[in-house]
């Protein structure tokens, strides 16, 4: 068994117009979040899960646990931190959880006109490094996080994000 066979990434859909898209979300929610570990030279073990939801549910979320008013296109949950002594054969690694809104990836993607299937990936990318705890609170940090987010999005094919002038905020926690 290689290391990406020790990663399991759950994507549950919550928003019906996920599933509706010519692209197959769930594919691409895996394929975001290994190349996010990839890119971020992180064993490939451990769980991940991803909520495809709505601009309703991301208020709740966003409120409840960022104490802020309304929706955010991505939030991340860490776990926990990884412990230094933990093994990886005795005890599998909870990353923790990411949640994207499909009204703010349309709206975003349509704003910038990014296709929506590169924008969902930059932001499952983008929560995923989160979970692998990397941040974007400070200035040498975020240029740090941006060079991962957008070397995860060429291994999937995608473009720089940064280089089209792109605005979004990211919102994970």
């Amino acid at each position: 068994m290689d290391a990406s066979d020790k990663l399991s990434i759950s994507v549950r859909v919550d928003e019906r117009r996920w599933c509706e898209l010519s692209i197959d979300v769930r594919d691409l929610c895996d394929c975001a979040v290994k190349a996010s570990f990839v890119s971020a030279g992180q064993g490939a073990y451990g769980e991940v899960s991803v909520l495809l939801t709505n601009d309703l549910a991301m208020c709740e979320f966003n409120s409840q646990y960022r104490g802020r008013e309304g929706p955010a296109n991505v939030l991340s949950f860490p776990a926990h931190l990884r412990s230094a002594h933990s093994r990886v054969e005795v005890e599998p690694l909870l990353w923790g959880d990411i949640a994207i809104s499909f009204d703010r990836v349309k709206y975003e993607a349509k704003c910038e006109a990014k296709p929506i299937r590169d924008h969902t990936a930059h932001l499952v990318v983008h929560g995923t490094l989160h979970l692998l705890g990397f941040d974007h609170k400070e200035m040498l940090d975020a240029a740090a996080m941006e060079r991962l987010e957008v070397s995860s999005l060429a291994r999937l094919g995608i473009s720089d994000p940064y280089c089209m002038g792109a605005n979004v905020e990211l919102s994970a926690l």
